[in-house]
């Protein structure tokens, strides 16, 4: 999930003035999607009341990278984007040389979910040569269920356009994806694979957050999106433990 530093005013409100042109043009084909954010350390301290008012309908953070790595500002974007009742969503940046079981259990450590909270997300586009890439899908599936087992809710695998084509097209059929690609072109799935956000541009501009931030799309209304959530009555022992 990638972030650029500040752009020059002139580009910034080029940047806004399309993003409000693309809020128009998909509200007028139907309220069948959802306008949402990611963000990290690079967009530093956000307002969420101002991102509230920006027709923002849900956010994911970063929590954890690696097997000891945590967002310096996880906590704080995680407590007050629950206050301004955006739904709200963690990701881990996976390592694919680190442990998996470790960073599954640092992952656990770090992110207590709620229900109605977004399903746990897995940020894979790291390359590393040294890992074949069915040692790295065994390792994701690893990752995946352990996180289901515990929270109850199946996650979302991130990536982008070339690392899904080159090493997850068609391997996790079970699973949707979350896929960024900013050539103004919906991204590419495998028939077997179900898509359910596009993060189209890493260069948004959203009142509240002083950097470009990462800006998608969720394929659905509220209904549907309320699908992708911790349910009501945890369906494992995981989160209930976690809230005691």
């Amino acid at each position: 999930m990638f972030s650029l530093p500040r752009k020059s005013g002139f580009r910034a409100a080029v940047t806004a003035a399309l993003f409000s042109c693309c809020l128009f043009l998909w509200s007028a084909n139907g309220p069948s999607y959802l306008h949402g954010i990611d963000v990290s350390r690079y967009q530093k301290e956000v307002n969420w009341e101002h991102v509230k008012e920006s027709n923002i309908h849900f956010a994911f953070m970063k929590a954890t990278e690696g097997d000891y790595l945590k967002d310096p500002y996880f906590e704080r974007n995680w407590e007050h984007a629950r206050q301004q009742g955006i739904k709200r969503g963690a990701y881990h940046f996976y390592l694919p040389w680190v442990s998996v079981e470790k960073q599954l259990e640092h992952f656990k450590r770090t992110v207590t979910l709620q229900p109605g909270d977004l399903a746990p997300v897995l940020d894979v586009e790291t390359i590393a040569h040294e890992v074949p890439d069915a040692q790295l899908r065994t390792d994701i599936r690893k990752w995946l269920t352990g996180i289901e087992a515990h929270y109850g809710v199946k996650p979302i695998i991130y990536t982008y356009q070339k690392y899904y084509d080159q090493k997850l097209k068609g391997h996790f059929p079970g699973y949707h994806f979350w896929i960024a690609r900013y050539q103004n072109a919906e991204p590419i799935l495998h028939s077997k694979d179900k898509m359910a956000f596009w993060q189209y541009s890493e260069k948004g501009i959203v009142k509240g957050i002083e950097q470009p931030v990462d800006v998608n799309w969720f394929y659905g209304d509220v209904a549907a999106l309320n699908t992708f959530c911790v349910p009501a009555l945890p369906a494992s022992n995981g989160v209930m433990a976690q809230n005691e």
